[in-house]
């Protein structure tokens, strides 16, 4: 090998950001795009949609697409990934990081939430990845080479009665990817996840207020709240050649809040 970074370069690579437009979406997205990928940004937000493509486009001009989505329709799912193979004629790289948190309501107890708001969390943040990846596939496995990128969360592990919910649909998704490493194994695609602690994201913080995130809520060996841009070297390692011998896993980036 020439030069070692080369494993982490994404020229030529595709790759779809669901919940790409705002937060650590956002993120996710041009750090893909700063590596090379041509980058689909997916949201439900169309006005966040607009604002991130015109601004990736500025810096990564024909590199970036904006696309309404919502997760939880599978029609809408075919249409865009119908476009992606449209316009570029192959997909490398899905990132599943739409999901419900900031939107839901704080808590005290882990106890009355209703049967709508269950059922919507576990539509929007667990099946919506096993429906994505479902209709993904044939066109991952196109190029005999791809990257399957779930966004789990240290909650997973640890859980919280204050978002009971919320934790056990990132367990769920945690368990998925494992099993989809194994039901994909043999087609050249890896299934992994990420697994962030508290993290103050432009969106969290807008809907939590800053001082939640003055201090870890939880023990943990690095003492400050993650930024976005601590799960930026994680998300391109799992996306790039440099982690071609790994699947089935979640890393925790998480201040070492868990040791797992």
């Amino acid at each position: 090998m020439d030069n070692v970074m080369d494993l982490f370069r994404l020229d030529s690579k595709v790759a779809i950001v669901t919940g790409g437009s705002k937060g650590i979406g956002r993120h996710y997205a041009e750090a893909l795009a700063q590596a090379g990928a041509r980058v689909v940004v997916a949201d439900i937000d169309r006005a966040t949609i607009d604002d991130t493509t015109a601004h990736l486009e500025e810096a990564y001009p024909s590199q970036v697409m904006g696309i309404y989505l919502d997760v939880t329709d599978r029609d809408l799912i075919e249409e865009v990934v119908a476009q992606i193979e449209g316009r570029w004629g192959r997909l490398d790289i899905l990132v599943n990081n739409a999901g419900l948190y900031a939107a839901l309501p704080t808590r005290e107890s882990a106890w009355g939430i209703s049967d709508g708001e269950w059922d919507r969390i576990m539509a929007v943040n667990v099946r919506s990845i096993y429906v994505m990846t479902e209709i993904c596939l044939p066109l991952l496995k196109r190029g005999g080479w791809g990257r399957v990128i779930n966004i789990s969360s240290g909650l997973a592990i640890r859980g919280s009665p204050r978002l009971i919910h919320y934790s056990a649909t990132k367990a769920a998704v945690t368990n998925l990817t494992r099993t989809t490493a194994l039901a994909v194994a043999g087609t050249g695609i890896t299934v992994n996840s990420i697994g962030p602690g508290m993290t103050a994201s432009e969106t969290a913080l807008a809907a939590r207020g800053a001082e939640y995130y003055r201090k870890p809520v939880a023990p943990q060996v690095i003492d400050r709240v993650g930024v976005p841009a601590d799960l930026i070297g994680t998300l391109l390692y799992l996306a790039s050649p440099a982690s071609d011998f790994v699947t089935g896993q979640m890393i925790l980036v998480d201040g070492g809040g868990i040791f797992h």
